[in-house]
């Protein structure tokens, strides 16, 4: 799975898929469920959701978008750092015309604001080679309505973690893992997995080793069928209300044994909030 960006569902740098592939090829037609095994959902019901867009990069047939995020004050953006990266060089890229798309649900469209980024900031402890403390904040050029902002979990807090916990996740990222990438936003429900479980099916391999210090699963660990992808990196994992998690890797997308894997909020939340 990988960085869920857009490469072998590593979530990690969404430059991922769609960077590989010709934009006709990845952006099929919508199916009726997605993100994969989810439901379509709305901005107007969700409005902290975030598209992460690049044009010049990813082309405008989607609207540039490569990865998710979520505003978490009227001019701060929560995402993935891996989404800042390259994951072929391991090395930041800098996208001039990097822009947070606001209000738009179907991506195909006009709806919302496209807004400039005007600085990125990338927790300093993130290490790409190990998908650890994978954050990254971006300042918006405009501020937007401060009632579209999602509260986010509070340090060291555990209970949100707890294993069947219910979660939800939010994305425009492929809809089966096969490069079916829709126009529109979805969400998909799932329980918290157990950070011994989720150690087990994560103990070492080529997409990462599973680190409860920064990390945190969530997904049917036995059955599979649902979960983010390719494309959902840096979206949020939401539970009773508020920002918990981040999409950040995972091997394969919605297989049985391999959940995705989050960017465990709680542990860095402090270091967020002090770019507000």
């Amino acid at each position: 799975m990988g960085a869920r960006t857009r490469s072998p569902r590593r979530r990690r740098a969404l430059l991922v898929l769609l960077a590989a592939l010709p934009t006709a090829l990845a952006v099929p037609a919508t199916p009726a469920s997605a993100i994969v095994g989810g439901v379509r959902a709305s901005t107007g019901d969700d409005p902290w959701m975030v598209a992460v867009a690049s044009r010049s990069v990813y082309g405008g047939t989607r609207s540039g978008q490569f990865c998710g995020g979520t505003l978490i004050s009227p001019t701060k953006v929560v995402t993935a750092a891996h989404c800042l990266y390259d994951e072929s060089t391991l090395q930041r890229v800098d996208r001039p015309d990097l822009k947070v798309i606001v209000g738009r649900t179907d991506l195909t469209t006009d709806a919302g604001e496209e807004v400039p980024v005007v600085s990125t900031w990338v927790d300093p402890d993130y290490d790409m080679s190990t998908n650890m403390w994978d954050v990254a904040v971006l300042t918006l050029a405009v501020p937007q309505d401060p009632h579209r902002v999602l509260p986010m979990v509070a340090r060291g807090a555990g209970a949100p973690y707890a294993a069947g916990t219910t979660a939800t996740v939010f994305g425009w990222g492929d809809l089966t893992g096969n490069g079916s990438y829709p126009s529109t936003l979805h969400r998909v429900q799932l329980p918290m997995i157990a950070d011994t479980t989720c150690a087990a099916d994560y103990h070492s391999g080529s997409d990462g080793t599973f680190d409860p210090r920064a990390m945190v699963c969530a997904g049917r660990q036995t059955l599979g069928g649902r979960d983010a992808c390719q494309g959902d990196s840096g979206g949020p994992l939401v539970v009773a209300g508020k920002l918990v998690g981040i999409v950040s890797w995972g091997t394969g997308c919605a297989e049985p044994g391999h959940p995705g894997v989050y960017t465990r909020l709680s542990a860095m939340v402090d270091a967020v909030r002090g770019q507000l």
